[in-house]
């Protein structure tokens, strides 16, 4: 990560290698982000404003990353995580109804841990064509290429991609506690998925 060498004192100034920043200024730059991201886009975004109310100077901001699409994909690295472990998983299931259940398991959690970072992939095209955008939606391909199997027809791509849809939209829905309706969303996602 960048700054790295600064925190280990071999960069920028004497005074500034022997006085660490706060433990949780990087966690408060990314807490900040995900909230400008979500209401004013990664673009309308700008370094400043990340800063500014964490009262630290736009410069401060490159003691912990490298710009502003280092944040972004700080921002979205719990995600992108979390979807490397179901692609892995993916890889080791046959097509099952067992496995089914378990994917949509798999991609509810994830989406239900942090719903705002997702819609951030999903509807914002300047994230979309950033590095992490752009592997988050390989992801997205991955699980709906398995979803769907390897010779689909119209009606199986219809099937997943309302299964997903019914996932997420359900999630963003005012009032929807995860925990709460869990198995109501999961299994109208398989009933769809098993139609």
């Amino acid at each position: 990560m960048a700054g790295e060498g600064a925190r280990a004192g071999t960069g920028g100034t004497p005074e500034r290698a022997s006085e660490p920043a706060p433990p949780d200024t990087h966690d408060s730059i990314l807490r900040r982000a995900r909230d400008l991201f979500a209401r004013q886009g990664y673009r309308g975004t700008s370094i400043r404003q990340l800063t500014s109310g964490l009262g630290l100077t736009p410069a401060a901001l490159y003691y912990h990353f490298t710009g502003k699409e280092d944040v972004l994909a700080g921002v979205l690295a719990p995600m992108e995580r979390d979807g490397e472990t179901i692609i892995a998983r993916m890889a080791q299931l046959e097509p099952t109804p067992e496995a089914l259940r378990e994917v949509l398991d798999r991609y509810f959690d994830l989406l239900a841990r942090d719903i705002v970072a997702f819609r951030l992939v999903a509807d914002d095209v300047d994230v979309q064509q950033s590095a992490v955008g752009q592997r988050l939606r390989a992801q997205a391909r991955d699980l709906f290429a398995w979803l769907t199997g390897s010779s689909p027809e119209v009606e199986d791509r219809i099937r997943a991609a309302a299964a997903v849809g019914t996932i997420r939209l359900s999630l963003e829905q005012s009032g929807v506690e995860p925990d709460t309706h869990r198995d109501a969303i999961i299994g109208r996602a398989l009933q769809i998925m098993t139609d």
